[in-house]
């Protein structure tokens, strides 16, 4: 921008010429007022609409990072009830492994010995087993007094031991079955 002079250039002016100069610093040191104003108002407005932003920036940030928290917790929670099922399953795993480890025999004779403790002693129990089972039953369960029966409706390895006041399957998928039903009380009601 050109440098405007400071003053007249000739020392004794007309009153026209001095009036144009009056005006003229008058209209100069208008123009740099106004300037000043509009600096000083675009400064106030750069200064709050640089607050307003950060304040909707922090405002968007918070929504985030609680809608990131609300996923992160419905996750963590599916995995959780992955977990819970998945770790019943291995539990159940490990065991029919350990006692498929038995001949079906045996693990009759100890599924009938525990499920004894359920029944009132003094009761006349009946064991039914698949025909095919019964003599090595009848031999291994003589001393404890129960009466071994053959169901041809039962496969290989089940077992059912009633009484007058009711009746238990006692084979292991049976066992396994009211096992998972214990550990994981709702999981029959999330497969349906």
């Amino acid at each position: 921008m050109n440098e405007l002079p400071s003053r007249p250039a000739a020392r004794i002016l007309r009153a026209a010429e001095a009036a144009l100069w009056t005006d003229g610093f008058a209209f100069v040191q208008a123009a740099k007022d106004h300037a000043e104003q509009i600096k000083a108002d675009s400064d106030q407005w750069l200064h709050t609409a640089r607050a307003e932003g950060f304040e909707s920036a922090r405002r968007e940030g918070a929504e985030q990072v609680a809608q990131l928290l609300l996923e992160t917790q419905a996750q963590v929670q599916h995995y959780l009830v992955g977990l819970e099922a998945s770790l019943a399953d291995l539990a159940l795993g490990i065991v029919r492994e350990v006692l498929g480890e038995l001949d079906a025999t045996d693990r009759v004779v100890r599924c009938t010995r525990q499920a004894l403790s359920a029944f009132r002693q003094g009761q006349a129990l009946t064991l039914w087993v698949p025909p095919a089972e019964v003599n090595a039953l009848r031999q291994s369960l003589l001393k404890d007094g129960i009466a071994v029966e053959a169901d041809a409706q039962l496969s290989a390895g089940q077992a059912r031991l009633s009484s007058p006041a009711g009746s238990v399957e006692l084979g292991l998928e049976a066992q396994l079955s009211t096992l998972r039903r214990s550990l994981l009380p709702f999981a029959e009601e999330d497969v349906a």
